[in-house]
C-alpha cells in the first residue's frame, strides 16, 4: 500500500508493475477527508477525475493483473460504463451490510454496494480461486445443485 493522492503517487509507479489493484475512491459524497471535500458537482466533472485515476491503473496494471473497485451505487454507472471500454468486467460482486451506523430518515438506506472484478486480458489473468473458498452456509460442499 501505499498512501497519498493517487494523481502524485500513481505517476511515478513504473508501467506494468503491480497484479493487482483494489480501489475504494471518493464517490461525489459531499464529505470531508481533512482538508478535501469530496464535492465534484455533477457527473461529467466525476467522470472526468475518474478518467485520470482509471487511466493511470491500465497503464501499471500487469497484464495477467487484476483490479477491483468498489463505489457507491450512485457513484458506479459512471465508473462501470467507463471501465466497459478498456477491461474485461469479469464480476460484478455486491457487498452487503448492515446499515444500523446510518440510518436515513427520508429514503431507504444503502445496504450494499458494488465491487467490479475486472481484469485486462480475460485469457491471461489470475485467479486463485481455491485462495478464496468460503464454506457455505448450508454446508454445501463445491458444485451443489440447484433445483430451483
Amino acid at each position: 500500500m501505499v498512501p497519498g493522492d493517487c494523481l502524485v503517487v500513481l505517476p511515478k509507479i513504473p508501467s506494468g508493475a503491480v497484479d493487482l489493484i483494489f480501489a475504494d475512491p471518493p464517490c461525489n459524497s459531499g464529505k470531508k477527508f481533512g482538508n478535501f471535500i469530496d464535492s465534484r458537482s455533477f457527473i461529467p466533472e466525476y467522470a472526468e477525475w475518474c478518467s485520470e485515476w482509471l487511466n493511470e491503473y491500465i497503464r501499471i496494471l500487469l497484464p495477467t493483473g487484476s483490479r477491483h473497485l468498489r463505489s457507491r451505487t450512485q457513484a458506479m454507472p459512471v465508473i462501470d460504463i467507463w471501465l466497459r471500454e478498456r477491461f474485461h468486467i469479469l464480476s460484478r460482486i455486491v457487498w452487503t451490510y448492515d446499515s444500523s451506523e446510518v440510518q436515513a430518515r427520508n429514503y431507504f438506506g444503502s445496504l450494499n454496494e458494488p465491487i467490479l472484478h475486472c481484469v485486462k486480458n480475460k485469457k491471461e489473468d489470475t485467479f486463485n480461486a481455491d485462495d478464496i473458498l468460503v464454506e457455505a452456509r448450508t454446508g454445501a460442499v463445491r458444485n451443489p445443485i440447484d433445483d430451483r
